[in-house]
C-alpha cells in the first residue's frame, strides 16, 4: 500500500472534497447566520447529499467495481444514510409548523414514541449484517491490499469532529454563528461520505489487489 503513496493521498474524489472544504469555508465568512437554523438552505442540502449517498450504495451493490462480496456491504450501509436523512429532517418534525411558527414535538406525532426505539433496531441489525458479512476481513484486505483514500478520510472525519465540537462543546464562543458553522462543517463530512462511497467503490485504482484473504 504504502508504495502508492502518491495515490493514498490524493484521488479525484479527494479533489473535489478540498474544492467543496474552500466553498465552505468562505461561505462560513459570507454567510448569514440564518443559514444555519431549521429548514434553511444548507440542511436541505444536506439531505440531498445524504440521499445521493444513498443512492451511490444502492448502486455500488449493482454496478460497482468491487467483489460480491464487498458490494454486498455497500447496500448494508444504506440504513445508516437513511437514519442520517431523518436526524436532519429532525425525524419530520420540519416539515410541520405549529400557529407560534415552532416545529411540532416529536412526541405529538404518532409515531414519535417509536423514533429512538427503531433507530437502535436499525443499527443493531445494521451492524449485525456488516458483521456477518465480513466487514472486518474486508477493512484488514483494504489495508493490507489496497490504497487507503487518506485524505478523503481525514477531512471528513476532521469535519465531522468538528461539528459535533461546535455543536457540544464550544460554550457559545461563535455567539450566533455556531449553528451556521456546525451544519458547514456537517456539510463537508456528509460531502466527504458521498465522494469516499464513490471512490471505494467504482474507482478501480484502490481496490484490494486480488490474492488470498489477509488473516491475523
Amino acid at each position: 500500500m504504502l508504495e502508492k503513496f502518491a495515490y493514498l493521498r490524493m484521488t479525484t474524489c479527494t479533489l473535489f472534497l478540498l474544492i467543496v472544504l474552500g466553498i465552505v469555508l468562505i461561505g462560513a465568512i459570507f454567510l448569514p447566520a440564518s443559514w444555519g437554523e431549521e429548514n434553511s438552505p444548507i440542511e436541505w442540502t444536506q439531505v440531498i447529499i445524504l440521499s445521493f449517498v444513498c443512492v451511490t450504495t444502492i448502486m455500488t451493490r449493482i454496478y460497482g467495481v468491487g467483489t460480491l462480496a464487498r458490494r454486498k456491504l455497500f447496500l448494508w450501509l444504506t440504513p445508516i444514510w437513511l437514519i442520517a436523512i431523518g436526524r436532519e429532517l429532525s425525524w419530520g418534525r420540519v416539515l410541520y409548523v405549529d400557529s407560534t411558527g415552532n416545529f411540532i414535538k416529536l412526541t405529538d406525532f404518532w409515531y414519535g414514541l417509536y423514533v429512538y426505539p427503531f433507530i437502535f433496531c436499525m443499527i443493531i441489525f445494521t451492524l449485525w449484517g456488516l458483521l456477518k458479512h465480513g466487514l472486518i476481513k474486508e477493512i484488514r484486505n483494504w489495508i493490507y491490499l489496497g490504497t487507503m483514500p487518506l485524505l478523503e478520510l481525514l477531512i471528513t472525519f476532521g469535519a465531522g469532529v468538528v461539528a459535533t465540537l461546535v455543536e457540544h462543546y464550544s460554550f457559545g464562543i461563535f455567539g450566533s454563528n455556531g449553528e451556521l458553522f456546525e451544519e458547514l462543517a456537517e456539510l463537508v463530512c456528509y460531502s466527504g461520505l458521498l465522494l469516499l462511497m464513490t471512490d471505494l467503490g467504482f474507482n478501480k485504482k484502490i481496490q484490494p489487489t486480488l490474492g488470498e484473504n489477509v488473516s491475523l
